[in-house]
């Protein structure tokens, strides 16, 4: 399954604009990223990316236990939509779909891949290697047995739009450095 989803994380992550670029994420609301984020006190190993954790409140409310139950892409789509998002869905194929959000303070509408695995391991470990074979700049979400890939885009930017849209809060948003993933602690945590 590994290579199917590294193979579809790279056609899903190419979709193209008119100039043959692929699409980024950019915030064009305004919106700062100390707003909903902050570094953390103390000397963390990884630099810059594992000093960042999202501030306490920004998930108060929401369901932040895990789910032990196997998902469907339906899942993420409820979530996003009570976010007061407008979502239309791709199907790819029976365990892939590609979520398009709109209304999130972006410049373009955000293409989300969502890879519909068999367990929470295999989505954690199926989104570090997508993340890593992506690289910097990649960032993504998992809960339970779905893997969620976003489009490449500044930590800042990324930060902003997982905090806006709450997914940070609905699953495990982690981030690609330049040889690594981190984990943003101060949001949904599976364990």
């Amino acid at each position: 399954m590994s290579a199917k989803f590294l193979l579809g994380a790279v056609v899903g992550m190419a979709w193209v604009t008119g100039c043959g670029q692929p699409a980024r994420l950019k915030m064009t609301d305004g919106s700062d990223w100390r707003a909903y984020a902050q570094t953390r006190e103390g000397d963390t190993p990884g630099g810059e990316l594992d000093e960042l954790r999202f501030k306490d409140g920004l998930c108060e409310g929401e369901p932040m236990k895990p789910e032990r139950i196997h998902l469907s892409e339906a899942a993420l789509i409820r979530f996003l939509k009570a976010q007061q998002l407008d979502v239309r869905i791709e199907r790819a194929r029976a365990d892939l779909v590609f979520a398009i959000v709109t209304g999130a303070g972006t410049s373009s509408p955000i293409r989300l891949r969502v890879a519909i695995l068999d367990n929470a391991d295999q989505a954690g470990r199926e989104l570090h290697e997508a993340l890593l074979e992506h690289g910097e700049g990649s960032w993504g979400i998992h809960r339970s047995n779905l893997a969620v890939l976003g489009p490449v885009a500044p930590h800042t930017d990324s930060m902003v739009f997982a905090a806006k849209t709450k997914l940070a809060c609905w699953g495990v948003f982690t981030i690609a450095g330049q040889d690594d993933t981190f984990v943003v602690p101060g949001g949904y945590m599976e364990i």
